[in-house]
């Protein structure tokens, strides 16, 4: 009840309270939970989510810098993965004309290159992600100096939160780019001209 709470907080005539949790991942649970308990009619429950403008507009910002540097890394890894396969597959021209002589189907060319592809991306992929959650504690354990927030005059020491679900999307962004970047070359290779292959000079 009202009347308890305000003897409780030692307040008189207070008409709203702010709730702290230890967690703030619980904050959707906990309003689920006032607002079943409390009565609607007297009581609004309303999350800080949607009194913190700045932090919202922040949020949404970051995320769209996000984005866009997730767009430029797999362009990048696109490209680079792309031009490091075609190089492989110009090197190995008198091998790819060689197997195609000796039987060789032209979809097991393409399966062998997307393959390779495949492999690099896992391996670059774990060796990334690994990396980058070792860097990740190492500056967590230092902690990133960062200005005081709205609304306070002291500062705090950020860090870097890593979470499975991030792992997870690093390591699919590196295998997918780089699956989509051999897929080209390696057409290349299944298409080339037994004959013009037999005859290439490296």
């Amino acid at each position: 009840p009202i009347t308890l709470a305000r003897t409780l907080m030692d307040v008189e005539g207070a008409t709203s309270w702010a709730i702290l949790l230890a967690e703030t991942e619980h904050t959707t649970d906990a309003v689920a939970r006032f607002r079943q308990d409390l009565d609607p009619a007297e009581f609004e429950i309303i999350p800080w989510t949607d009194l913190a403008d700045f932090y919202n507009k922040t949020v949404e910002l970051f995320g769209k810098q996000v984005g866009i540097v997730r767009l430029l890394i797999a362009l990048i890894v696109i490209l680079s993965i792309s031009n490091t396969m075609t190089m492989a597959v110009m090197e190995r021209t008198n091998e790819i004309g060689t197997s195609m002589a000796l039987g060789v189907r032209r979809s097991s060319i393409l399966r062998l290159f997307v393959l390779e592809g495949l492999v690099v991306g896992v391996v670059g992929g774990i060796g990334g992600t690994a990396i980058g959650l070792v860097l990740g504690e190492l500056i967590s354990a230092v902690g990133i100096p960062m200005p005081p927030p709205p609304g306070m005059t002291t500062g705090y020491l950020g860090e870097i939160q890593i979470s499975t679900e991030l792992s997870i999307d690093a390591l699919s962004l590196a295998i997918v780019t780089t699956l989509a970047a051999s897929i080209f070359p390696a057409w290349k290779a299944s298409r080339m001209n037994v004959v013009d292959a037999l005859r290439h000079q490296r």
